[in-house]
Formats: C-alpha cells, sequence, structure tokens
C-alpha cells in the first residue's frame, strides 16, 4: 500500500479568512437596511464560514467522498425542514 504525503493546510491563512468573513458580517448587519437581504447575505456568510471550518478544521476536505456526502447529510436535512417551516408559515389558517 502506497503512502501518500499530502500538504498541510494553513490553518493562519483559513483563520485570517474566517475573521475577515466576521468583519464582513458585522459590516453588513450594520449597513444593509432591507430585511431579507440582510438575512440572506449573513446566511450567505454563515455558510461559506461553515464550509471552512468543516473543510480544514474538521478536515473533511482531506477524506474520502463518502465521508465529505455523510457530513451534508444534517445540511441537507435542516435546508428541507427550514424550507419545509418558511412554506408551512404562508398557508392559511
Amino acid at each position: 500500500m502506497e503512502h501518500v504525503q499530502r500538504a498541510k493546510p494553513n490553518y493562519i491563512r483559513i483563520f485570517v479568512l474566517l475573521a475577515a468573513l466576521t468583519a464582513i458580517e458585522v459590516v453588513a448587519a450594520l449597513s444593509i437596511a432591507t430585511p431579507a437581504v440582510r438575512v440572506l447575505f449573513l446566511l450567505l456568510l454563515a455558510l461559506a464560514k461553515a464550509g471552512l471550518v468543516a473543510a480544514y478544521y474538521m478536515h473533511l476536505k482531506f477524506e474520502r467522498l463518502p465521508f465529505r456526502v455523510i457530513a451534508l447529510g444534517p445540511l441537507i436535512l435542516v435546508l428541507l425542514l427550514t424550507t419545509t417551516l418558511l412554506l408551512e408559515r404562508n398557508l392559511p389558517r
């Protein structure tokens, strides 16, 4: 069996990127006037940050595809349940 040497991720660079995304979140939360646009933008930034944390700090970037798919399962479930909740909210009572 052949041992594959992989490059180690630059954790300081990832940390700086996460800090920059957090700063963008703070500025966006204080400056975007439209609530719907603000929430959508903040959710997209949160997903980007969660993806970076999962990929590098949880080492999913370096795992095989089945482990990545298993890790995405809860995210898909949350998106499905959130969409259902939002659609149900608009139904007449």
